[in-house]
């Protein structure tokens, strides 16, 4: 399949541009229509979905097989790939909803949700309609067009959960207006992803296609472990402590996990591609991954620091008094997403490398700490459960982080050299969040979220407006590329001399 030329450093920042711009318009859609359901439906139905999505993603983890990535890596493909991918896809895809529709009733008894039951066989058809357009996703991914990739998963959303979800909500069917929209999305998405990128959807399986499939089982292989360490918490929770427990820390880790994801998820996205145009370099390698880095944690390190600190204003703000019991859960939650976002930029370094199994092997080890720990940890409370994580999350990521750094010839003093700005940028927003909050005690709670969130922006960003000199030189001057590309969209933030 022809692939478009381009300049690399010109189809990353388009790229980055387009994922960004479809991200925070599909977050702030999210996070607005997720305030109304919670404040509508309550815990209980959030809690019951979370053990449904628990189980589907693990599900739609095995059916991904990891083709996905092994098309974006693979430094030429043809139709042959695509059919053989595409054929892998579907068969594991409807292989998996079938087995998972099944077993429902034994995962109703295993958490003690009868409910359950109706619920998984419903949801189910979600990994074989994924499964649908993976492939195509995967070559819009390949040839860097996250335009059509963000304005489909735009539309998706808006149609499942403005038009189906929360006019069911309003009808009263509760939790099985989560389930209408999670069907509607995922079908809706392959079926538009699919027509940007049509395919022969013949099948087709032959031996020169085992070079992906080892690649994508490797991939999948890390990608298993990491789900472990991030859904095994859930899990456990829903096992020991119910439904409405699991409502309230699921939601306090998933509004701790979506700006996280929004920005780290979509810079992946770009990056995996991005470098495996340069995966033989070395050096250019390193110093684009190092400018990734620090660029990622000037963002989310400020942000999460001053969420932590006032995460009772956030939650009660957003979501009423009924949610109080995810106010300390949101803490440690919240903290633990930086260490998410950097960790996740070395998977695509490595994966990059051709070497997937470096991470699979990492992420095991990590997962057969964080196996006991979790259950010992829920076993005293939810809320020591929450700091245990944030202990796992810190593990994993010195260990992912050690790996590409050590792949890429580069030391961790280089690391420290790109992140201590943000380090300094999130010690003042935190503490401008903490003064903000405690300067308005009188107002009411979501005026008060408001002028915090407000406030604190815009004072952290006049701060490093500032001091945009110090703070952005060592992360920019050696990647003369990304300095070009960030001083002609902000040709404010930029410093002229790096």
């Amino acid at each position: 399949m022809p692939e478009p030329k381009e300049s690399l450093t010109k189809s990353t920042s388009r790229a980055l541009a387009w994922n960004y711009v479809g991200s925070f318009t599909r977050v702030g859609l999210a996070f607005g229509v997720n305030i109304f359901l919670m404040r509508l439906l309550g815990p209980a139905p959030f809690g019951q979905v979370a053990i449904a999505m628990l189980l589907f993603s693990f599900g739609n983890l095995i059916a991904s097989v990891g083709v996905g990535s092994a098309l974006i890596q693979s430094t030429e493909i043809n139709d042959r790939d695509i059919r053989f991918c595409f054929t892998s896809q579907m068969i594991v895809g409807i292989t998996v909803s079938l087995l998972l529709g099944l077993s429902s009733p034994l995962w109703a008894e295993f958490f003690h949700v009868p409910e359950l039951a109706l619920l998984l066989r419903c949801i189910s058809p979600v990994i074989a309609f994924q499964s649908f357009g993976t492939v195509s996703n995967a070559v819009l991914c390949r040839r860097l067009n996250t335009r059509s990739i963000q304005i489909t998963s735009v539309v998706s959303y808006c149609v499942a959960f403005l038009g189906v979800a929360v006019p069911m909500a309003l009808l009263g069917a509760g939790v099985w207006s989560l389930v209408g929209a999670y069907l509607v999305q995922s079908f809706l998405y392959s079926a538009l992803v699919y027509l940007r990128v049509r395919h022969s959807i013949v099948p087709l399986l032959h031996r020169d296609g085992t070079k992906l499939f080892k690649f994508g089982l490797q991939v999948m292989g890390a990608n298993f472990c990491n789900w472990g360490i991030s859904n095994l918490d859930n899990t456990v929770v829903g096992r020991v402590s119910g439904p409405v427990a699991l409502g309230f820390y699921s939601r306090a880790f998933n509004l701790a996990q979506m700006p996280s994801d929004s920005i780290i998820i979509n810079l992946q996205q770009v990056l995996l591609p991005a470098f495996s145009r340069v995966q033989n370099d070395t050096k250019r390698l390193a110093r684009v991954y190092l400018a990734a880095c620090g660029i990622a944690a000037l963002i989310v390190l400020p942000s999460f620091c001053a969420m932590a600190v006032v995460s009772r204003t956030i939650i009660l703000g957003l979501y009423g008094e009924k949610w109080a019991g995810a106010v300390y859960l949101f803490q440690p939650l919240a903290l633990a997403m930086p260490l998410q976002s950097l960790m996740a930029l070395a998977g695509p370094t490595i994966a990059s490398r051709g070497k997937p199994q470096i991470e699979m092997r990492l992420q095991f080890v990590v997962a057969l700490v964080a196996i006991p720990a979790f259950i010992i940890g829920v076993h005293f409370s939810v809320l020591c459960l929450s700091w245990t994580v944030l202990a796992i999350y810190l593990l994993r990521f010195t260990m992912l982080t050690n790996a590409a750094l050590s792949e890429l010839d580069a030391k961790w003093i280089e690391f420290l050299q790109v992140t201590w700005p943000s380090m300094l940028l999130a010690g003042v927003s935190a503490s401008i969040a903490t003064a903000l909050n405690l300067s308005l005690p009188v107002l009411p709670m979501w005026l008060r979220l408001v002028m915090v969130i407000c406030g604190t922006l815009f004072l952290t960003v006049a701060v490093l407006g500032v001091y945009r000199k110090m703070l952005l030189r060592p992360i920019l001057r050696n990647t003369p590329q990304l300095a070009e590309i960030l001083r002609t969209k902000m040709s404010w933030a930029v410093p002229d001399e790096l």
